[in-house]
């Protein structure tokens, strides 16, 4: 199992002054780090008020489903954060991270990878980086309800190994919950385009896992 680096930095505070920003991001981290305990080495590492570090295990006998798990773990994070927007930096060093933030910053794009082969950097950073133009468009009502529709996750892998779809809540559940019509609900979703993320995010998991399977072999 490889150590990788996560580092995020906040590009719009959505309207939040600094403060407040400060403690949203410790009330996101803080939860994120809860779920997400079984591909973080260790909680997720505040650096200040506008950028933090996960710590990642990846690789092993569950690579795919810990790859789907980080890949959704993204997710959760700018959802959670929205309308605050992040940038994401994914290597396993320092060093990594810096280019992998000067390659996003300069494309202007969502997520970069640094440190595989040219070939797996540029279909990581394209494959996370469609996720997060996607999640960036959507409003705090959209995201909320996003969020509800996958609680249980995206994707998971089956008894044979194999990345599957995860079932999605009932509409009429949601409809429940935040005490609107099911019609509210399934414009919403439409609008935000939740079939296209599923696939988005079942992508992006398959290219993080080889990259990474490749990343073991070739070291």
């Amino acid at each position: 199992m490889n150590k990788y680096l996560l580092q995020a930095k906040v590009l719009s505070p959505g309207g939040s002054t600094a403060a407040v920003l400060k403690r949203r991001l410790e009330l996101v981290t803080e939860a994120v780090s809860q779920r997400y305990s079984d591909v973080l080495a260790c909680d997720i590492n505040l650096l200040d008020g506008e950028n933090f570090l996960c710590e990642l295990n990846l690789g092993g006998e569950d690579s795919l489903a810990r790859s789907g798990r980080l890949i959704e773990m993204i997710c959760e994070l700018t959802l959670r954060l929205t309308p605050v927007k992040c940038r994401f930096a994914f290597g396993q060093n320092e060093n990594e991270l810096l280019a992998a933030f000067e390659e996003a910053q300069r494309n202007r794009l969502f997520f970069a990878a640094h440190g595989f082969d040219e070939l797996s950097n540029r279909s990581l950073t394209g494959a996370v980086s469609s996720i997060g133009g996607l999640l960036w468009d959507w409003t705090e009502r959209q995201s909320q309800f996003v969020r509800a529709l996958l609680r249980d996750g995206v994707v998971a892998v089956d008894a044979n190994n194999d990345l599957q779809f995860v079932k999605e809540r009932k509409r009429r559940e949601l409809s429940a919950f935040f005490k609107v019509s099911p019609s509210v609900i399934t414009e919403c979703l439409q609008a935000a385009n939740v079939k296209r993320f599923r696939y988005q995010v079942f992508t992006a998991t398959v290219m993080l896992d080889k990259s990474v399977a490749c990343e073991v072999v070739t070291a």
